[in-house]
């Protein structure tokens, strides 16, 4: 049996190891921070976007009744962002020291068009403003349909936002759905062709043919 000076030296190497690549606490304490800051931030951009949404909507008028305003309030109270969401290694609690890929989903009701990007990356600095005093670098991607956020200071992080919406998902589904071939269609099944054998030849004549083009009478 293995002596227990062997279990603590097995217990030491692997409580070294891991100190060698978990985080330290002040990064681990940054990106606590910086997490935290951007969904408080697109929180509040979502709310300025539904103010937008909402008085755009209203219409001046003196005649409408609470039941007639009933369904216009309803449909306000959609937002236009519905949620935001941790992914990967941040929502994994799996940090590696060097390799820290920071990643959000934001959903979306509608799906996410240039426009929109371009509104969220404009106001969200402003919204990060009122929560921290950090600096903050924030840029569009639009091949990635994504926000990037960066630090300005040590710990160097980027933290990736990317919009993305159910609706695309249902249209997939959709797409799919009708590309499928269909039971008993000529696309969904394989066409077996038969080969019709030759007639066969009369006797004396090659080919079962007179000289005269006609076929030979039996």
């Amino acid at each position: 049996m293995r002596s227990c000076r062997s279990f603590a030296n097995d217990n030491h190497h692997v409580m070294a190891k891991h100190s060698s690549v978990y985080p330290a606490p002040q990064e681990l304490e940054a990106i606590q921070t910086l997490v935290s800051t951007v969904e408080g931030a697109l929180k509040k951009v979502s709310d300025w976007m539904d103010g937008l949404k909402t008085s755009s909507g209203k219409t001046p008028s003196c005649n409408n009744t609470e039941e007639e305003d009933a369904p216009e309030t309803e449909s306000d109270s959609t937002s236009v962002l519905c949620g935001v969401t941790r992914v990967g290694l941040v929502a994994k609690g799996l940090l590696i020291k060097g390799d820290m890929n920071l990643e959000l989903v934001l959903m979306c009701r509608e799906k996410p068009t240039k426009l929109l990007l371009y509104t969220i990356s404009a106001n969200l600095p402003l919204q990060i403003q009122t929560m921290t005093d950090d600096r903050y670098e924030v840029r569009s991607c639009i091949s990635e349909a994504a926000i990037q956020v960066c630090s300005t200071k040590e710990p160097r992080l980027a933290l990736k936002i990317t919009l993305s919406s159910l609706a695309m998902m249902e249209e997939h589904s959709t797409t799919e759905e009708e590309e499928a071939p269909q039971v008993g269609s000529r696309s969904g099944r394989k066409l077996l062709l038969t080969r019709r054998p030759a007639p066969h030849p009369a006797a004396g004549e090659p080919g079962g043919r007179r000289s005269g083009g006609r076929r030979a009478e039996a």
